[in-house]
């Protein structure tokens, strides 16, 4: 099978280093030979290392994209246009398509696998969620006897490491970002990962998977990880919870409960243990029952090791005259989800109000949750050393997400508050 690779950065060069260690192998176990047949980069420098191994490189993707011998893309570079328009000629070429882009299916999915459907391609994306962990692979084949019930994923290492971090060590939010960043855990600007874009796109992915039907990321509620605070992190371990951004995925009758925040976790759940880098998806399906897969979420050799795993599959299928692609009407519009709104949603609450030291201060903050159907489950204050700001920390029974808005917007506007109130939602397994 030969293969045009369109990024050689740190995941194309890996999917080369691991074809190059496991060729013989493959053909010697599956009767496959995978072959390079060029690799595409920005620039001549990209280039070189390749070239100097023999391999055939290009700076334009035309000359792989037309190239008859070819029969397979993988598309490794990134972005949402240019690698739309590459993997749409690929596919009007009959060239099937392997791709590490969760940005570009959760943008222009809904376009591509029909129009992969109709040309008879196969477009195969282990590695666009959870790096390593054969997640995709799971919900299309493997669990083919059970349905998910609920889906709660640690998708994201850059935020994992961050809360770990904050958590084990007491450090602040920005301080363990400025360390991300100088070890590479982290971009210069890391508003993708921990605003929660990037589990938006992979939760909306698996969620469609799990449903059956198209997950808009664009309406996903999402809340990223930035307004975590060092003095919330001590809270909630108090509380017997840690922290962790979760994309979750819930049927809620004909409707999908699809969303990315933060959660409180009970420190002896198994997400709890995902710690630092790792990655995780915790299922909870009618037959198997609960199940977690955990693993590297992102690096060169375990995202790299995802994108060989489809090249084989393809190459098997293909030698075996299996060339009908899996049916993907779950990734069109027509068959659009339609999301449980955030507002409908509910959970049991932290709270944490930061008020002045006044006089019937607390009282009117537990007025205002009474007012709005809030039963508080339990209320801790701490010493108090500035009577500016003392910390009143409230946890609830479950409440309406739109009780809680507007409970907490009109408590912000007591004079006696001196901060924005903090919330954060408890994690909730669904059965």
């Amino acid at each position: 099978m030969r293969i045009g690779i369109i990024g050689v950065g740190t995941v194309g060069s890996g999917v080369v280093e691991v074809i190059e260690q496991k060729r013989d192998e493959f053909h010697a176990k599956f009767g496959i030979l995978l072959e390079i047949a060029g690799v595409v980069a920005k620039t001549e420098e990209e280039l070189a290392p390749f070239k100097a191994k023999g391999y055939k490189g290009f700076t334009d993707a035309s000359d792989v994209l037309e190239d008859d011998s070819i029969s397979v893309i993988c598309e490794l570079a990134g972005g949402y246009d240019l690698p739309f328009k590459w993997i749409k000629k690929a596919l009007e070429n009959g060239k099937h398509v392997v791709t590490a882009n969760k940005a570009l299916l959760a943008k222009h999915g809904s376009e591509i696998f029909p129009f992969a459907g109709q040309k008879k391609c196969h477009i195969l994306f282990e590695a666009a969620v959870g790096g390593g962990i054969p997640i995709i692979r799971s919900l299309q084949e493997s669990l083919v006897g059970n349905k998910v019930n609920s889906l709660s994923c640690i998708i994201n290492g850059t935020c994992n490491y961050i809360l770990t971090r904050m958590a084990t060590e007491g450090l602040s939010f920005e301080e363990v970002l400025k360390d991300a960043q100088k070890l590479g855990f982290a971009e210069a600007d890391p508003s993708f990962d921990i605003d929660g874009i990037d589990s938006a796109h992979k939760t909306a992915i698996l969620a469609s998977l799990c449903s059956g039907s198209f997950v808009d990321f664009e309406k996903i509620h999402i809340t990223g990880i930035r307004d975590i605070t060092a003095q919330d992190i001590q809270f909630i371990q108090e509380l017997g919870g840690v922290v962790r951004l979760l994309g979750l995925y819930n049927r809620v009758g004909d409707n999908v409960d699809a969303r990315v925040h933060p959660c409180i976790v009970p420190s002896d759940h198994l997400l709890a243990s995902v710690k630092y880098v790792l990655n995780a998806v915790y299922l909870q399906c009618d037959n198997l029952g609960p199940t977690l897969q955990t693993g590297a979420g992102a690096g060169r050799l375990p995202t790299a090791s995802a994108v060989v795993a489809d090249l084989v599959s393809l190459a098997r299928s293909v030698e075996s005259g299996h060339l009908e692609p899996l049916p993907m009407g779950w990734f069109q519009r027509e068959n659009s989800a339609e999301l449980v709104p955030i507002g409908e949603t509910g959970a049991r609450y932290y709270f944490r109000f930061v008020t002045k030291d006044n006089y019937g201060v607390l009282a009117k903050i537990t007025g205002i949750l009474g007012e709005n159907r809030i039963s508080i489950e339990s209320i801790l204050q701490k010493n108090i050393k500035n009577r500016e700001k003392v910390d009143i920390v409230v946890t609830t029974e479950k409440a309406k997400e739109s009780s809680v808005q507007a409970a907490l917007a009109k408590i912000d506007s007591l004079p006696e508050i001196s901060e924005k109130s903090r919330m954060l939602r408890f994690f909730e397994e669904y059965h």
